[in-house]
């Protein structure tokens, strides 16, 4: 099938954002903790800690990170803020009552928006931005999927590779123009039904999903949408740490 042509379309194709839920989504583990102090300075570390450096060492950084969290939460949040560096302008927390709007803010000029998934304290490989920039776009497509990675535990320091049908690391294709009116893919059952869309495949293993002592729901360990591949994990904080350069 052809591809769009780049150059047809003009300099402003496509608006990168990555989307986060800090403390926006209500889940079965965490519908009271994700409002408490301790929950939410546990939170802030894994995601300054990790998942910021991931967002501030990609290579290409033309795209905008929001970072989602429940309104009432927001003296708790900017109070940690205050804590770390200064955030640099292409990564903002936002309250959810200002997410949505944020994002059409940033739409305007704009053909296309690449909505990336990630979740607060995750990683992506640090020429992710990169990528997303150089893919061409073919028509229909709706989604890239990215279903090699990595499975990091930051307790016991130790990763192998991953892989996963239809994981939590996509990236939603939307017309901006389609966008702005309110287009929204309907994904019932959550991230596996990301596959059912038209989609494309990055082969590059370009996640690391990060087990910690404040996820519940994670394991090291193969079941249903992930299979863990345990004949080639490695072990060793600088050995890992090799693994994760590639990231963060």
């Amino acid at each position: 099938m052809a591809k769009e042509s780049e150059s047809s379309v003009g300099k402003r194709k496509k608006r990168i954002i990555v989307g986060i839920a800090f403390n926006s989504k209500k889940l079965k583990y965490n519908r009271k903790k994700r409002f408490s102090v301790s929950w939410i300075k546990n939170r802030m570390n894994i995601f300054m800690r990790y998942t910021r450096k991931s967002l501030q060492r990609q290579t290409n950084q033309g795209f905008d990170a929001l970072v989602e969290y429940e309104n009432h939460s927001r003296k708790k949040i900017n109070r940690q803020l205050r804590k770390y560096k200064k955030l640099p302008n292409n990564i903002k927390f936002i309250p959810k009552s200002m997410y949505q709007r944020s994002i059409k803010k940033r739409l305007k000029g704009y053909r296309y928006l690449y909505l990336v998934r990630l979740d607060s304290d995750d990683l992506y490989r640090r020429s992710y931005i990169q990528q997303l920039k150089k893919h061409r776009r073919r028509k229909g497509v709706k989604a890239i999927i990215n279903q090699h990675g990595y499975m990091y535990d930051s307790r016991k320091q130790r990763i192998a590779p991953m892989y996963a049908k239809s994981p939590a690391f996509y990236t939603l294709i939307y017309k901006a123009k389609d966008y702005l009116r309110g287009k929204r893919y309907k994904l019932r059952g959550g991230h596996p039904a990301v596959i059912r869309l038209r989609h494309d495949k990055l082969r590059l293993r370009n996640y690391v999903h990060i087990i910690h002592s404040g996820n519940t729901t994670s394991k090291f360990l193969s079941k249903r949408n992930k299979v863990i591949n345990k004949r080639r994990v490695v072990k060793g904080r600088h050995r890992v740490r090799r693994i994760l350069s590639s990231f963060m």
